[in-house]
């Protein structure tokens, strides 16, 4: 929803605008103490209303009398003796269209009514405000008026979500209809330094499968591709050696860590993903030792898991007709098919390590 667009149109029915907050500065706008009645189409009862202050122009008859923001135009106004008529249209988000008058009660005070129908956060709405004002004293029209005051609120909230600028939020920034497009080149500027990092886009494309709007959008939204973003979190990812990013995110850059990677360390990469390595190293640190030696040794994962690889593609490349790679004890209907002990285990790492069957 425009936030604007309520602020401005609601304020003086709402009371949304606090008294005392206009400035005796420059004479270029009158302060009003404005009551009205809202009546909302199915309401049982008229919404409550209290006095408020509304700066507004010096001139009764001028358009500005008419609070909209820029996604309005107020067209068809005309004045006759001590009355003005208007029509206003707003497109966006929340639609509407008005129809409404102002009389001057003198110098010093108005009336009027205003009918609107359209939509306001995808709820029909059709709603009727009559209203009053009479003047208190000069304000500063410039500052002070209903419009003012809803960019000055916009733009404090802006600055706000400007702190931690998520890509979440780009929408309102970069949109089409983004209520704080002025902000665009500080946004993009904030957001890619927040976001160009493999652990937010890791953690961002979990997100996504949620259906939440995708970091890649914001990227893209704020002038930088896919590509260009990845070719800058890639080389963060290989000077801090996160392996896990670069196998999912870089392909190009595989075969180039592998030759750097740690099999200590690194085995799951290794062993995913960089099959020369990892069959030189288990070679020169798993084959033929035996429980004790491989337990003590700092390749005792990278064994296990190189071990543990060999064997689920040995079985594979068996197919579902080929021999087992250890015996199976047949199961009975009562009695569930018994675990393989931890020696037969270690054997079967063993043999497949060695090459024997």
């Amino acid at each position: 929803m425009n936030p604007i667009r309520p602020f401005v149109i609601l304020s003086i029915a709402l009371g949304l605008l606090a008294p005392g907050l206009v400035l005796a500065q420059a004479g270029t706008g009158n302060l009003y103490r404005v009551t009205s009645k809202i009546e909302m189409e199915g309401m049982p009862f008229p919404m409550p209303s209290r006095p408020v202050e509304v700066c507004g122009p010096k001139n009764q008859a001028s358009d500005k009398m008419v609070p909209h923001d820029e996604n309005c135009t107020v067209s068809n106004f005309r004045v006759a003796g001590n009355k003005s008529s208007f029509t206003m249209t707003c497109t966006g988000e929340d639609p509407m269209t008005a129809t409404g008058e102002f009389e001057q009660l003198g110098q010093d005070a108005y009336r009027g009514r205003m009918q609107m129908k359209g939509q306001m956060e995808g709820e029909p709405m059709n709603m009727t405000m009559n209203f009053e004002g009479k003047r208190i004293r000069d304000c500063n029209y410039a500052t002070e008026s209903p419009e003012a005051q809803g960019r000055a609120m916009m733009a404090k909230t802006c600055e706000q979500v400007l702190g931690e600028p998520s890509y979440l939020a780009h929408e309102s920034f970069t949109g089409a209809n983004a209520m704080c497009a002025s902000f665009k080149p500080r946004y993009c500027s904030a957001m890619l330094s927040a976001s160009l990092k493999p652990d937010v886009i890791r953690s961002a494309e979990q997100i996504n499968a949620a259906g939440v709007t995708t970091i890649w959008n914001a990227f893209s939204a704020c002038g930088t591709t896919r590509p260009a973003a990845l070719a800058k979190t890639c080389t963060m990812a290989q000077a801090s050696r996160d392996y896990p990013f670069i196998a999912q995110y870089c392909p190009g850059q595989v075969a180039k860590v592998c030759a750097s990677a740690d099999v200590a360390k690194d085995y799951e990469f290794v062993v995913g993903h960089c099959p020369v390595q990892a069959k030189a190293a288990a070679a020169a640190h798993c084959a033929g030792r035996d429980f004790t030696a491989m337990m003590g040794s700092p390749y005792s994962g990278f064994c296990s898991r190189y071990a543990g690889g060999q064997l689920k593609q040995r079985n594979e490349d068996a197919g579902p007709g080929g021999a087992a790679t250890t015996p199976a004890t047949p199961a009975t209907p009562e009695e569930a098919p018994k675990k393989p002990s931890w020696r037969d285990r270690l054997k079967s790492a063993a043999d497949t390590l060695t090459g024997e069957d």
